[in-house]
């Protein structure tokens, strides 16, 4: 009975009972230190998922952190991957050992990303990791070893609000900020290439055949963006402020390429 009601709480903590486990189930805390728990938003038929501040009673819901499930947890998973991938030694062990443990964590530095989420996060309780959210940056904690010290990896990153979704924008090591490619400007984009057809070669396209000519002018417009403008909305790493409604509230986007990126703010 005490192995199945251990084998019951070990279950529990991986998430292996829930629909939709989440990674960083009480690992993660905000700015104040106060636990994050997952939570779920349903947007017609996608399902958007959040880390938010747990608060406790009488805490004002203004104070509330909402930080998007997916992009924290691959950034926390591809973070602990690329320091097992770095290992150093302490001085203390022998060539042999060194070798071994260098091979042993390399190969999980590979397995990492590609494990299910509960394997995932067995490797995550097994290195005792913490999450902390900071003002423009996210600090993980985690001893990858009985042997070694706690390791804190810091990562600057800071919250984007596209309409009412949140994304969060990782600055590599070059200083772009890299994050998942926006929707809207990818529709926009999309968008602006039928429109275009339409009006250059009267090719239909369901989606813009509900517009009106003068929108259709304005996606046509668009559609001359600078291909470095395309590729950064593609990739995601146009500025963080460049979002759909505010291409579209500029008017005329200017056909120069260089005017369009003082205008957009790629300079």
């Amino acid at each position: 009975m005490q192995k199945t009601f251990a084998s019951n709480r070990r279950d529990n903590a991986l998430g292996k009972k829930s629909e939709n486990p989440s990674l960083l189930t009480g690992l993660i805390t905000d700015p104040e230190g106060r636990p994050m728990s997952p939570t779920q938003a349903r947007k017609g038929a996608r399902l958007y998922r959040y880390y938010t501040t747990r608060l406790e009673p009488g805490e004002k819901k203004n104070s509330v952190w909402r930080m998007p499930c997916g992009e924290i947890e691959r950034l926390v998973i591809n973070a602990i991957a690329d320091h097992l991938r770095s290992l150093e030694s302490n001085g203390g062990e022998t060539a042999a050992d060194l070798s071994k443990q260098i091979d042993d964590q390399s190969d999980m530095a590979d397995a990492l990303p590609d494990m299910c989420i509960t394997k995932q996060r067995e490797i995550l309780l097994n290195y005792q990791t913490k999450v902390q959210i900071k003002e423009a940056a996210i600090e993980i904690v985690f001893k990858p070893s009985d042997n070694t010290d706690p390791v804190s990896v810091t990562v600057n990153a800071e919250l984007v609000s596209r309409g009412s979704d949140v994304k969060l924008a990782i600055a590599p090591s070059d200083g772009i900020s890299k994050r998942d490619p926006d929707p809207i400007l990818l529709r926009l984009v999309a968008h602006a290439f039928a429109a275009r057809d339409f009006l250059v070669d009267g090719t239909p396209s369901p989606m813009i055949a509900e517009y009106s000519k003068a929108h259709l002018q304005k996606l046509t417009r668009l559609s001359y963006l600078a291909p470095d403008i395309i590729s950064a909305i593609i990739d995601g790493s146009q500025p963080e402020n460049l979002t759909g409604r505010r291409i579209l509230r500029m008017g005329n986007v200017p056909l120069c390429w260089k005017a369009q990126r003082a205008m957009l703010g790629f300079n």
